[in-house]
């Protein structure tokens, strides 16, 4: 199913490998610079060409076949470069017709601040050399996009350093119309090499043509065939789309890159995307699953809250030496917060130290800058390791607690604290010790018995 748009607002479509955008082009305001762009996308000149350049917070350039910045021409140029037998293709380059004349209408000093500007661009500031390449400016503002620039020379931007000093003119194409998927805020935030190149490749997959109120140039036909393009027949469309058959194309060659491509591949955008999405989809299902089993321990009540965190101001230290005791450790890092609380963790039988230990600060912050300065610090002979407690163990006594308050007399299982264990004891101890003193009692009887009855005989 074809459908073709008609309409004078949306002129070209590029699909790129980060998302589509749709560009409203200056047909009034740079007529003879649209109809370039338009009919170099309708030879398919900017399938799969390389974003080479990227400056943040400005622009990124486009429409190279070379790809390094150094290529490109016009229509006229390219027609040019078919000549002889069998309408072979020559380097457009070196066509006399390769660039247009910087005819058009200039960006205004608040449009140059504008973000989504498609501007067409003079290789090198030089005046009449706009061939196939422009420039889209990723962001707003003063200071950004083409605001403050002199000339855009080959992957540099250069400022003005006064008010007198020559500018490059920038002359209007059109302005993007529709973003959805925020492709220029993405193609801003790529990763790029010191020439501004991103390390992954963005590419422009196809410019689809939505209207061109244009005539073919004369040769355009021969630029067509010799590029394989086969356009539609009037009769392949419903009669309301019949215009649509002068720029929409039944088939047209498929490649990777441009055979005038120079430039080194690169891994594509779309397989650092993939394996992006692929680590975004591990950490989730990671997170689901520590979840679940969050939520599984707070069913059998050995745990508050699924949504609880271990508490930001407490440090772990391991790898103490035994003979390290509180007082010592709780004065070292006293210098991060006077009201630091150590405590070491012992053996509850034989009280010896485990080699572990929590310190509590008053604040965030003191916590992060005893993490950052006491890692591997020398204590007791020992080099010790720091790191953000993982423990709730604090939080999960405040609930047994409140468990213990609310639990006797509900069928819940009732904790008992150390104080009513100690009790307990004390009261179990108690019993024996009174059944033992009443036997020594009864044995002092018996022996005070016998020694009377041992008495009275030998008075006898």
């Amino acid at each position: 199913n074809i459908i073709c748009y008609r309409s004078r607002k949306m002129a070209l479509l590029l699909e790129t490998t980060l998302g589509d955008v749709v560009i409203d082009l200056d047909l009034d305001g740079s007529p003879t610079l649209c109809r370039n762009l338009l009919k170099l996308a309708k030879a398919r000149y900017y399938t799969n060409t390389l974003l080479y350049s990227i400056q943040p917070g400005r622009f990124c350039q486009l429409g190279d076949p070379k790809g390094d910045g150094t290529g490109g021409c016009s229509i006229y140029g390219l027609i040019d470069s078919i000549h002889g037998p069998g309408r072979k293709l020559r380097d457009e380059t070196r066509s006399t017709k390769r660039f247009l004349k910087s005819d058009g209408r200039k960006l205004t000093k608040s449009e140059l601040q504008e973000k989504g500007r498609v501007v067409a661009i003079e290789m090198g500031g030089v005046s009449d050399t706009i061939g196939s390449q422009f420039i889209i400016t990723t962001d707003s503002g003063e200071g950004r996009a083409l605001d403050g620039l002199t000339n855009l020379d080959t992957n540099n931007a250069s400022l003005a350093t006064n008010g007198e000093e020559e500018r490059q003119s920038f002359f209007s194409l059109g302005v993007i119309s529709e973003d959805e998927n925020d492709v220029l805020g993405k193609i801003n935030a790529l990763y790029c090499d010191k020439e501004g190149r991103p390390y992954a490749d963005v590419r422009i997959i196809r410019a689809h043509i939505l209207d061109d109120p244009y005539e073919d140039p004369v040769g355009m036909e021969q630029v067509l065939e010799s590029r394989k393009i086969t356009l539609l027949q009037p009769t392949d469309l419903p009669e309301k789309d019949v215009a649509c058959a002068r720029w929409l194309a039944s088939a047209s060659p498929e490649y990777k890159r441009p055979s005038g491509e120079i430039v080194e591949i690169r891994i594509s955008a779309v397989e650092a995307l993939a394996e992006e999405d692929e680590k975004k989809r591990q950490e989730q299902l990671l997170e689901k699953e520590d979840k679940s089993r969050a939520v599984v321990l707070e069913m059998l009540g050995d745990l508050p809250s699924a949504d609880m965190k271990p508490p930001e101001n407490v440090l772990f230290v391991c790898k103490l030496n035994s003979v390290t005791d509180d007082e010592d450790l709780q004065l070292i890092f006293s210098r991060f917060d006077p009201e630091a609380k150590a405590e070491i963790i012992r053996d509850p039988v034989t009280g010896d130290s485990l080699q572990y230990a929590f310190i509590e600060f008053a604040t965030k912050e003191q916590c992060t800058e005893a993490y950052f300065k006491m890692n591997n610090a020398l204590i007791d002979d020992r080099r010790i390791k720091v790191d953000f407690s993982q423990s709730v163990a604090k939080v999960w006594n405040k609930y047994a607690k409140r468990r213990r308050m609310n639990g006797n007399g509900t069928g819940q299982v009732e904790h008992v604290s150390r104080g009513q264990q100690k009790n307990r004891n004390e009261s179990i101890d108690r019993g024996p010790a009174k059944s033992v003193r009443q036997g020594v009692i009864c044995d002092r009887g018996r022996s005070g018995d016998r020694l009377r009855r041992e008495a009275e005989s030998t008075r006898d």
